[in-house]
């Protein structure tokens, strides 16, 4: 008896220690994620506010989102190399503080300079780059802090994190503009960057015998030892054509369809696009949180291409709907559905890749999903441009999206059967 309670405190001390919530390091870098994309949601909440509502160019605004996401899709394809080759930790806090850096700049050029479009075009241009490096290694740093067992709810949590940003940041953005300044929002914004590069700098990883390998190879040689172990893999080959046409035919019409939907199919005006955007965001959230206390640790292969199919459907079901709380009801589902495909998908992957070419890797699935963005815009305004209905390209994109998953869950059973 004695020695099954032994046993059972032994147990009991194993989960305190194995705890997510008792990993410091953890915790520094969901603190980091937590500033910055609460710092970076207010950067752009406010920048797009400014250039409609002060500098009047509406017509303007694509520039900003251009100077933005080019850089970082071209940075995106180098920047999992240079995670492999230095500490990755060191790659975050020298994004952040830059960051922090820009739009500290940026206050004193509110004080003392005449702001204009090209100033937010600039800034946009360099945080275009500067993202581009730290996505890549936050997504390349959880697997070397935290248990395999854990990674489902390391990564739900950071992602839970992110979409509360998208959620409550822009409000609170609005409300320190209505009753302070936009000098204050850039400052809080510049602050919290700091404070997040900070954070990381507390973190404590030990440097591995990986990273100095990778470092005594030449640049070329890493990215291409990267682009190779993908290649030869079936199930990193298929992940990246996943996260290729998850975003090409679902995020992106979504992304820039959705006020079009709003206007064209349900007649409706700038609360019923926020309601749809909430929706969305809400959804995100509950799967975030569902899967993070799941803490899904088998078969998530399958659980994340079932839930690809269902986001699919959902999208679908948007594409038909014409009344609000329908398409309210279709996106909380589309983006819990999403959020439940997304996490398990990325912590299979962190818990399967050698720890020697993890940044190379989580790189190509960043540049596929977030880097690719921009082509889907593209694509959604050239068929716009031919006459076709958004809500047909949006049932489109989902039917595509739903007969491509089938496919990969039918075919492909390395990916099905991936723990």
């Amino acid at each position: 008896m004695a020695v099954k309670e032994s046993v059972l405190e032994q147990n009991e001390h194993m989960e305190k220690v194995d705890s997510i919530f008792r990993n410091k390091n953890f915790l520094l870098l969901w603190g980091a994620a937590f500033l910055s994309s609460f710092g970076i949601s207010f950067f752009l909440f406010s920048e797009s506010w400014y250039v409609v509502n002060v500098l009047n160019l509406e017509a303007s605004l694509g520039l900003i989102y251009i100077a933005s996401s080019i850089p970082r899709l071209l940075f995106m394809v180098i920047s999992g190399t240079v995670a492999d080759r230095m500490s990755k930790t060191k790659m975050m806090f020298l994004s952040d503080f830059s960051r922090g850096i820009l739009l500290g700049g940026l206050v004193l050029w509110f004080i003392v300079g005449d702001v204009t479009l090209w100033t937010f075009v600039g800034v946009a241009f360099f945080f275009g780059i500067l993202d581009a490096f730290f996505w890549a290694a936050e997504s390349a740093v959880i697997p070397s802090i935290i248990r395999k067992e854990n990674l489902t709810r390391g990564n739900s949590i950071i992602q839970m994190t992110n979409q509360s940003s998208f959620i409550i940041a822009p409000m609170l953005a609005g409300l320190l503009i209505a009753f302070g300044s936009y000098e204050l929002v850039f400052a809080i914004t510049a602050i919290m960057l700091f404070l997040g590069s900070m954070l990381i700098y507390l973190m404590k990883i030990p440097k591995r015998a990986v990273e100095q390998e990778t470092s005594e190879q030449s640049f070329f040689e890493t990215f291409k030892e990267g682009l190779l172990y993908v290649k030869g893999s079936r199930v990193l080959v298929v992940v990246v054509l996943t996260t290729v046409f998850m975003n090409l035919f679902l995020v992106g019409p979504m992304s820039m369809g959705l006020p079009l939907f709003v206007k064209s199919i349900l007649d409706g005006d700038a609360l019923t696009f926020s309601l749809l955007e909430a929706g969305a965001a809400v959804g995100m959230l509950i799967g975030s949180i569902v899967v993070g206390v799941l803490n899904l640790t088998k078969r998530r292969g399958k659980i994340a291409l079932l839930t690809l199919i269902a986001s699919g459907l959902a999208f679908l079901g948007l594409s038909f709907s014409s009344v609000l709380w329908v398409s309210i009801v279709m996106l909380v589902l589309f983006g819990a559905c999403l959020s439940a495909s997304n996490i398990p998908f990325i912590s299979a992957i962190q818990g399967m890749i050698d720890e020697k070419v993890l940044g190379r890797v989580m790189g190509l699935i960043s540049l596929a999903s977030m880097g690719l963005i921009p082509v889907s815009y593209a694509m959604t305004a050239l068929l716009l441009s031919t006459g076709i209905g958004i809500n047909h390209i949006m049932a489109g994109g989902a039917v595509l999206v739903v007969l491509y998953a089938c496919f990969v869950y039918i075919r492909f059973h390395e990916l099905r059967n991936v723990d």
